[in-house]
């Protein structure tokens, strides 16, 4: 890997670290240890560290292409698994705005 192109993975990590920590910040107004400073450093530690783990040994597109197509065997399941399981979780969270997100009583 050439020197520029360690400069500019350094600053994608560093810029994804303080759009994470500007999202969290003030956006959502959110409390962060260190303030916006250190939440951007907590971010760039977590870009960095995620796209270690998920690099070594491409596992990780191989888990997304499955669960995009899953096989089992020589049997398709006609479904992507990815897809299904966003969109559920996307209108049950509709509607639990819808809700106004009460407690469920005992």
């Amino acid at each position: 890997m050439a020197f520029s192109e360690i400069i500019i993975a350094l600053i994608v990590y560093a810029a994804s670290g303080i759009a994470a920590s500007y999202y969290f910040f003030v956006v959502k107004r959110k409390d962060l240890l260190g303030g916006f400073w250190g939440g951007a450093v907590i971010g760039l530690v977590g870009a960095v560290l995620v796209t270690v783990i998920t690099s070594q040994d491409a596992w990780f597109i191989r888990l997304i292409s499955w669960l995009m197509i899953p096989r089992i065997g020589d049997f398709q399941i006609p479904v992507n698994l990815i897809a299904s399981v966003i969109g559920g979780l996307l209108f049950v969270a509709i509607l639990n705005r819808i809700n106004h997100s009460k407690d469920r009583r005992p």
